[in-house]
């Protein structure tokens, strides 16, 4: 049987077709959100650096301005030392580098309130363990010590030369010498732990081998056998007056001097005596007491120091114990050349070549001695050997301190002849 025709049904239009659903949103990845928040956080470190350094900077310039400001010190009462001036320009001093070291220095010595830095810088480098500031130890109980120098080879060469030549010159003189080591290579159970430093002991026993016709006065037993008595100030690179007796008693004998053990008059002149190792690291957790000691002796004397006229019946300045450095209530600070003239009757004249130590040594010896005439080589620009055809010297003593010694130019110069 014929199948009835059934109506076709028309094929879909392509543009009737319904259109694609669309895709459903997706959530954005945990990543894209960690991403985000890691660029904003990275931005605000950003902005926070820029503040940072231009608040540096701001405090920089204005460091640098106030420094530029302010007038140039010439002297340094907390540090009893001169501090660098302005660099004069030289095509020389630029092509061999120096303009520019000597602009390093005078901009570190001239900034405004360098001794307030200096503290602070103490106070972090403490934080952080540090056994020394500025080139000075932090020690035990409240000591602050130099480390012992390397020695100039050169220039302690040439002052061993010079004083062997000195005295093969006048062999009629008795020449004694005598270099005392400082506090750090005595009071060796002060020094912080394994910090690496020079044996000073042994580079004064080497000096001391090539030394010809010169009696070589060794005081390191003396103080070894009292170091834990105090020998050395804390605050400050000098010997006490006691450390000075110490070293004095031990080699009396070997100067020809009886009665060493005389009795002395001890006064303390100040309490609160901070040094120049204290105003150079900045740390000021300790003060010292200044002692004289007055001999008990019937011998009267005077001073007399280069270029001042006045006659002094005192080895002490007792104006100096209201300044800074209160080391120089001992003969009133380093002169070229000082005189004593004394009532003792000896026969004998010393000439002393000396440093600072032998500051507060002297007031010990002027009782043995007719005449004692001091020279700090580093002020003194004659020749010895002028002194003694005006003098008549018996005796000469060279008294150093390690440090100073080991790095010194000025003694051969005067030795020349």
């Amino acid at each position: 049987m014929e199948q009835p025709n059934r109506p076709r049904r028309a094929a879909p239009s392509v543009r009737n077709a319904p259109a694609p659903a669309a895709p459903r949103p997706q959530p954005r990845p945990v990543r894209d959100a960690r991403e985000t928040r890691k660029q904003a956080r990275l931005r605000a470190l950003q902005r926070q650096s820029v503040w940072t350094g231009a608040f540096f900077l701001a405090a920089i310039l204005t460091l640098a301005a106030v420094s530029l400001a302010l007038p140039d010190r010439d002297f340094s009462p907390a540090e009893n030392r001169r501090l660098k001036q302005f660099p004069v320009f030289s095509v020389s001093s630029l092509l061999n580098g120096s303009y520019f070291n000597d602009w390093n220095s005078y901009a570190a010595e001239q900034f405004a309130g360098r001794d307030r830095w200096i503290t602070l810088d103490l106070a972090f480098r403490r934080l952080l363990g540090a056994k020394e500031a500025n080139g000075v130890l932090l020690c035990r109980d409240g000591y602050l010590m130099e480390p012992p120098a390397a020695p100039d080879t050169a220039a302690l060469e040439k002052s061993r030369d010079a004083i062997n030549a000195f005295a093969a010159r006048h062999p009629e003189l008795s020449v004694s010498m005598a270099v005392v080591p400082n506090a750090a290579a005595i009071l060796t159970d002060r020094l912080p732990e394994n910090v690496p430093l020079r044996d000073q002991l042994a580079d004064i026993s080497a000096f001391a081998s090539g030394l010809e016709g010169v009696q070589f006065l060794d005081v390191s037993p003396a103080l070894l056998a009292h170091s834990g008595e105090p020998l050395y100030y804390k605050t400050d690179h000098h010997w006490t007056t006691y450390g000075a007796r110490i070293a004095f008693e031990a080699i009396a004998p070997a100067l020809g001097i009886d009665g060493a053990a005389m009795g002395y008059d001890t006064y303390a002149v100040s309490a609160d005596f901070e040094g120049t190792l204290a105003a150079k690291s900045g740390c000021h957790d300790t003060l010292d007491v200044i002692e004289i000691a007055v001999p008990r002796t019937d011998v009267l004397f005077y001073r007399a120091d280069e270029g001042d006229p006045a006659r002094l019946a005192t080895l002490y300045d007792d104006a100096s114990l209201s300044g800074n450095d209160k080391y120089a209530v001992f003969l009133g600070g380093n002169a070229p050349r000082t005189d004593i003239t004394t009532t003792a009757g000896t026969g004998r004249t010393l000439l002393l070549f000396k440093d600072s130590y032998a500051n507060c040594f002297v007031q010990f010896l002027y009782p043995y001695f007719d005449r004692i005439i001091l020279i700090d080589p580093r002020y003194y620009y004659a020749s010895a050997d002028d002194v003694l055809r005006r003098e008549s010297v018996t005796d000469v003593l060279f008294l150093y301190n390690a440090n100073t010694f080991f790095t010194d130019r000025s003694l051969s110069e005067v030795l020349a002849p």
